[in-house]
């Protein structure tokens, strides 16, 4: 076997990660990262278990680091090394309020609040990929595959964990904060959004499902001919996206949403509308969210069934952090 020396920086970590995000078109360099899993699944040594968990954790580490960039109109984001703490600014500092998730379902983690400063905990995220070790020395099984997967189900959960912590918080707050209504109750939402547009241009954010309500409460129905007149564009926008991109002088926005596992529901509530200034800094929105440290590994083999699996885990945060009022608005779809 040549001597194979996997580092973080190294080229197999990049082509891996490429790949996982379909962002490589190298076919050399993909069959010379399909060579090298191959021949380290050859002789599953304790040495080459540790690399191949190595090279998982590795890409999904570099994977990760984009895998919640759409959040960047919502929340803060800081990355941290292992033991460290994420200490976010906080303006309007007096009468601070921190909102966390139960952790492990009873304690709540606590936050460590200075003058203008808090710091958040974390929990542990993580993946369990299994392989069988034929598939993976006859490449029937790609890499790529695996850590694409292992992205797909961590960043399901890390988003399952920020929606939480923001609907619990934010759900307790009274309008121009937080609404509801059966449908879309277009004097609650405008009585919201022109609160927020005091404060900088206002951008609407939600699932598909919700920001494609906005259409009909203006009268434009989809297919149909509109009883108001409309311009071309709002037509047409209605027509190629399911949804204008403009109401109430706001820009809409649909976020990415992905299904939850084995299921027809998606990952984010599909009818809850988030309102937001579009030129906010990072110090003024409430959603404060970490990853602590890369993702580590923790390999295993059964000897009865021949299975490898690699336990993929990544310490992560989030806390919804407020001064005196939130920055964010929400409308719930009933």
């Amino acid at each position: 076997m040549a001597d194979i020396n996997i580092t973080k920086d190294c080229k197999l970590i990049k082509v891996i990660a490429d790949q996982a995000m379909n962002k490589c078109n190298d076919g050399d360099a993909i069959r010379e990262a399909s060579d090298i899993m191959k021949e380290l699944a050859e002789d599953l040594s304790p040495k080459n278990r540790h690399m191949i968990a190595q090279t998982m954790a590795y890409t999904l580490t570099e994977v990760q680091q984009n895998a919640l960039d759409f959040l960047g109109q919502v929340a803060d984001q800081k990355d941290v090394g292992i033991g460290d703490k994420a200490v976010f600014q906080v303006k309007n500092a007096n009468g601070i309020k921190v909102v966390f998730h139960a952790k492990g379902g009873s304690t709540v983690p606590r936050s460590y609040v200075g003058e203008r400063q808090v710091t958040v905990d974390t929990d542990e995220i993580a993946a369990r990929p299994a392989i069988n070790i034929y598939d993976l020395r006859t490449g029937r099984v790609n890499m790529a595959d695996l850590v694409a997967e292992a992205n797909r189900v961590m960043t399901m959960k890390k988003l399952e964990r920020v929606e939480r912590v923001l609907q619990d918080a934010i759900s307790k707050y009274a309008s121009p904060f937080y609404a509801t209504g059966t449908g879309i109750n277009k004097a609650l939402l405008d009585k919201q959004i022109n609160y927020f547009r005091r404060l900088g241009p206002v951008n609407i954010i939600g699932d598909i499902a919700a920001v494609s309500q906005l259409a009909p409460i203006v009268g434009m129905v989809m297919n149909s001919t509109p009883t108001t007149q409309f311009s071309n564009e709002q037509i047409n926008e209605l027509n190629d996206n399911g949804f204008i991109g403009r109401y109430n002088g706001s820009s809409v926005v649909a976020l990415a949403n992905a299904y939850a596992d084995g299921s027809t529901t998606p990952v984010l509530k599909d009818n809850w509308l988030y309102i937001l200034p579009g030129s906010m800094s990072a110090e003024a929105r409430n959603l404060k969210i970490v990853n602590e440290g890369p993702v580590n590994a923790l390999e295993a083999q059964d000897i009865n069934d021949m299975v490898f699996e690699v336990r993929l885990d990544q310490a992560f945060g989030c806390a919804f952090v407020t001064g005196h009022n939130p920055t964010i608005g929400a409308y719930n779809i009933n």
